[in-house]
């Protein structure tokens, strides 16, 4: 006879119809007594779902029911937990993905059944449709944040997509103007309507979106210098384009304008009080923001961005990409030797590591001037003592090779292995 269990852990009994049954009480719930039953086929099976149980109610959970699919869990974290913690723009990115790839794949999976394995499967079947690695990270990146959402309200017991192996992303090597290219890139700004913004974006390194959402009051004069405060950034999203408010506390940053910038600006500024007075009553920019379009209204950013390639093309450069002028920013600032801390401010990172791995790229001869560097901090009286005349490297090895032919032909009688040198042997030269 099986003894009887205790209080609190459950029970496990057969109903008339001939099914199992395993119940367990977990407590109150919302003001609530909550248990959780579930039907079997067998005892075994039965007493096997009441043990799956135990760690529920040891450690409050509450697991996802048996009926609730991915789908449906996804459903629920767009609509009800993802609005207000991020941006509109990132609710819409969540939004995409969920619907294009993983309501595909997994949708009809129930929740607390979802594996490893179900995971990798969608992201071989992302890439065999040809979908690119980014986009598969850009999936299990989702689903890991809607996951990690569900175990920690206990409706899962382990996150599945930060277990599931990641995508191999290609190593793209960036890209940076030279400070030629950016003469020549400034030089050509000063023929286009927008030439300021531009110029901002190369030397301020700012952001589209920061660039066309500064207003006029984002300058201030602060004792000897004059600096400009990012604030904003405008946006395009389901509503529209609109004003907005930066993501992190370090994008929201102060920066000093130099001499020639200030001219420019201020040169910008009355050509904008012209387009005004041209405009009339049609001109219309009640945020005062410092870049908008002929009749006063904000830059759709999608538009501003594209100027840049078509400024570069007609000055000879090239294709290049507004963003592309944020990484030469940094790459020119750190090439002038500004210490990479100051770079990361610059641009409102959270932390060197990303404005060292993806903004800064080495330009021509960086090497070279470390090496240098080097020389002439440990090498200040070093004077040359070789021949005026150069030798290849390999022409002095062959030399020494000679000049040890007889004591290597010493070792391979001695040893009896031709292939074996005293390096490889362990063994040293008598002193």
């Amino acid at each position: 006879m099986t003894s009887r269990r205790g209080n609190g852990e459950g029970s496990v009994y057969k109903t008339k119809d001939g099914k199992w049954v395993a119940s367990i009480d977990l407590g109150w719930v919302d003001g609530k007594r909550k248990r959780r039953t579930f039907q079997a086929k067998t005892q075994a099976e039965a007493v096997r779902k009441m043990r799956e149980l135990q760690p529920q109610k040891i450690h409050g959970t509450q697991l996802a029911s048996e009926r609730l699919s991915v789908e449906q869990y996804l459903e629920t974290w767009l609509t009800k937990r993802i609005p207000g913690t991020v941006s509109v723009r990132t609710e819409e990115i969540y939004a995409r993905v969920v619907r294009l790839y993983l309501v595909r794949y997994l949708g009809k999976i129930r929740l607390n059944k979802l594996t490893p394995t179900d995971v990798n499967a969608m992201m071989i079947g992302l890439g065999e449709r040809g979908f690119s690695p980014s986009t598969k990270r850009m999936a299990r990146a989702t689903l890991r944040r809607a996951l990690r959402m569900a175990e920690q309200d206990g409706l899962v017991t382990r996150n599945v997509a930060a277990i599931a192996e990641g995508p191999k992303l290609p190593h793209r090597e960036g890209r940076t103007m030279t400070p030629e290219q950016a003469q020549m890139f400034l030089a050509a700004c000063k023929e286009h309507r927008l030439g300021p913004a531009y110029t901002l974006a190369l030397l301020l390194g700012l952001r589209r979106g920061e660039i066309i959402g500064l207003a006029w009051s984002d300058i201030e004069i602060t004792g000897d210098a004059v600096v400009v405060t990012v604030r904003r950034q405008l946006v395009r999203d389901n509503s529209g384009v609109h004003l907005s408010d930066l993501k992190t506390k370090g994008s929201r940053r102060t920066l000093h304008l130099s001499p020639p910038l200030v001219e420019l600006l201020e040169g910008h500024r009355r050509d904008q009080e012209e387009e005004a007075l041209l405009r009339g009553d049609a001109w219309s920019n009640e945020e005062n923001l410092m870049f908008t379009s002929t009749y006063g209204r904000p830059l759709d950013p999608g538009d501003f961005g594209k100027g840049v390639p078509r400024i570069t093309e007609q000055a000879g450069l090239g294709h290049w990409s507004i963003h592309e002028l944020r990484h030469s920013c940094a790459s020119l600032m750190f090439s002038m030797d500004v210490p990479l801390e100051a770079v990361a401010d610059q641009l409102g990172h959270a932390s060197i590591g990303v404005t060292k791995g993806v903004y800064v790229h080495l330009l021509p001869g960086s090497r070279a001037k470390a090496a240098k560097a080097m020389e002439e901090l440990l090498y200040k009286d070093f004077v040359s003592v070789t021949s005026p005349r150069p030798r290849p490297v390999a022409r002095q090895l062959a030399r020494h090779r000679r000049a040890t032919d007889n004591k290597a032909s010493l070792i391979r009688t001695s040893v009896g292995r031709p292939s074996l040198d005293l390096g490889t042997l362990g063994l040293k030269e008598a002193c």
